[in-house]
């Protein structure tokens, strides 16, 4: 109850309603690019032979990927993405999520040659190396003989991952991916358990101390 400075009661008066406080922007905000919101540019990544041992990932890649997969996944439809980013040595260090358009379903999705010639003009007007295609399968992840046929850049050492169960799994873990690399004229090696430990590497995106 409110009183005034000679001690008469004040007539109560409604309480004005608070402002609504506005969410705070979220800290780990996504920026989208597409293929046309960049000039094209070259720090010679592209000038080096195509080769690699090691695939160093961040961590947020494995995350954003992880997201995009199960988003196709839940509308029972296989999703698509493609690694990029830099060779130095004989490693490959993914930079980029590259999120292609596709015609999908439950039983196989497809990247139109059309659509591949945009992913490749993307990353040449960005200076990145393609490293690795991904895609999911509905149950068990295998190269089928359609994915063994057209992968996105046919140059051997190029990686193809098939991600199981619509990669409603842990994606942070490379025994669960079937990894194949590109030998040539629709060849394949397929990565063994102890070799897909020993070439994927997660690095930490984000390391909290103290």
């Amino acid at each position: 109850m409110r009183f005034s400075i000679t001690g008469r009661r004040r007539p109560q008066t409604p309480a004005e309603p608070e402002p609504a406080s506005s969410p705070p922007a979220p800290l780990t905000a996504v920026r989208v690019s597409t293929a046309d919101t960049i000039s094209p540019r070259s720090f010679g990544r592209r000038d080096i032979d195509f080769a690699f041992d090691r695939l160093f990932i961040p961590s947020l890649v494995i995350d954003h990927t992880e997201l995009l997969l199960r988003q196709a996944g839940v509308c029972g439809e296989e999703g698509f993405v493609l690694w990029a980013g830099t060779l130095a040595g004989d490693s490959g260090h993914v930079s980029s999520v590259v999120v292609p358009r596709i015609s999908a379903g439950a039983a196989h999705g497809e990247v139109s040659v059309d659509t591949t010639a945009q992913i490749l003009d993307a990353l040449d007007r960005r200076d990145l190396v393609p490293l690795a295609q991904l895609h999911t399968h509905p149950q068990a992840a295998f190269l089928s003989e359609t994915d063994a046929i057209r992968p996105v850049v046919a140059v051997p050492g190029f990686l193809s991952i098939v991600i199981p169960d619509f990669a409603f799994v842990d994606l942070a873990e490379p025994e669960r991916w079937s990894a194949h690399e590109f030998q040539g004229a629709g060849q394949w090696q397929e990565l063994d358990r102890e070799q897909k430990a020993r070439r994927f590497v997660i690095d930490d995106s984000i390391i909290r101390v103290g």
